[in-house]
């Protein structure tokens, strides 16, 4: 999910005072303002979510597994480091996430991670050890989907926070690097470690950017992509924007694409779940068949906020809005009927926080977006249910 290409659409009347508003209030932490502050522990429990390092033993395995063929049903866990974390509280914050999945009935989990720049010109990315989580923890987590038997994809993802600090409508898609053959030289260096921990882990794909819609047509791709192919045999993806997708754009560094989908429908709250299937069916149906058999919704969400079909994704805007749930329900509900109708690849929904317990979910509750512990959370179990025995994606 991207946090500040929304704001582009939301203030052309008065922009100039919507920035001055925006860069007071909506700067973006490393973690997000709604994030529940941690409560250190010892090294036996969890920041922020008190998770014991021996008390989540239950191994869950897929009901089936996922094999090419079938369609991608999974969860987008966001993980934000923990300085805190020994290995074994990240092995039990990763059962225990991946449990949860499993009893949604996913076969899928893809797990974003942030990495960092300097500023819009910078040419340079990198890791927070505080926030980034590292290949050995990456690599705890696949041994534990490995047992799982649950696919998973890799993907980092650049945080704007500096991007924001200099221009409040700035977002990773508008990035505009002095050099950019060093950026794409400092991008592999940050890319190949967590390459190397997913050809060891067996993770099912990694991708290789996510939303560069301003480096999207750039030279440097191939050399990027043969260097992360030299160390990962598995499955390499871009991730695209939802504009892109709408546009049919064909500059995409990979052939093997996802869609952080967000499209904007004008239709009022009171909308029917048919008349969203239809909004959503419409959209995706501008595609051939052959193509919406082979895409991966990678990132589908809404803020469950009153006005939200106009801008599912706008959460900068709606931090203090009341939470209304049948918005985020009936969405729920409208896409699934639309991914079934129009035998969609993949779905990942969008999100649910490495840290948060499902079984105490208020904490991750004041996230206008997530699911968990929510209405939406029984739709995507029954969704998943639906779809895992419905039409077979191509990948």
């Amino acid at each position: 999910m991207t946090t500040s290409r929304y704001l582009r659409a939301a203030c052309p009347a008065a922009m100039a005072a919507c920035l001055l508003a925006l860069v007071s209030a909506c700067a973006i932490p490393s973690r997000p303002a709604w994030w529940p502050k941690p409560q250190h522990t010892t090294a036996a429990a969890a920041a922020g979510s008190n998770v014991n390092a021996r008390a989540v033993t239950t191994v869950l395995g897929v009901a089936q597994r996922w094999h090419p063929g079938l369609r991608q049903l999974g969860i987008q866990v966001y993980w934000t480091a923990n300085t805190h974390d020994s290995d074994a509280v990240v092995r039990a914050k990763a059962r225990r996430i991946i449990n949860y999945a499993i009893r949604l009935n996913a076969n899928s989990i893809a797990v974003t991670f942030p990495f960092y720049t300097h500023g819009i010109t910078s040419a340079t990315v990198y890791t927070n050890r505080t926030t980034t989580p590292s290949p050995a923890h990456i690599a705890v987590f696949l041994s534990e989907a490995a047992m799982s038997h649950i696919r998973v994809t890799l993907r980092p993802i650049l945080n704007e926070i500096a991007l924001v600090a200099q221009n409040p409508i700035a977002w990773r898609g508008s990035i505009e690097p002095a050099d950019r053959t060093v950026w794409f030289r400092s991008y592999r260096a940050l890319l190949l470690p967590y390459a190397n921990v997913a050809e060891s882990g067996h993770a099912a794909s990694f991708v290789i950017g996510t939303e560069l819609n301003s480096l999207e047509g750039d030279p440097n791709w191939p050399g990027l992509i043969r260097a992360i192919k030299s160390v990962y045999r598995g499955e390499l993806i871009y991730d695209e924007n939802f504009d892109e997708f709408a546009a049919h754009d064909t500059n995409l560094p990979l052939s093997t694409f996802g869609v952080d989908a967000y499209p904007r429908f004008a239709l009022s709250d009171s909308a029917s779940v048919g008349a969203l299937a239809q909004a959503w069916a419409n959209w995706l149906g501008t595609h051939t068949l052959m193509v919406r058999r082979r895409a991966i919704l990678s990132e589908v969400g809404i803020d469950a906020v009153a006005g939200s079909y106009s801008d599912p994704g706008a959460w900068l805007t709606t931090t203090r809005a009341p939470i209304d749930l049948r918005v985020q329900t009936n969405w729920y509900k409208a896409l699934c009927e639309a991914a079934a109708t129009e035998h969609i690849g993949g779905i990942y929904w969008w999100d649910v926080s490495f840290d948060a317990n499902p079984a105490q979910p208020g904490p991750y509750q004041s996230d206008r977006l997530t699911f968990l512990g929510r209405p939406a959370q029984d739709v995507i179990r029954n969704c998943f249910a639906r779809l895992s025995s419905g039409h077979q994606g191509a990948r």
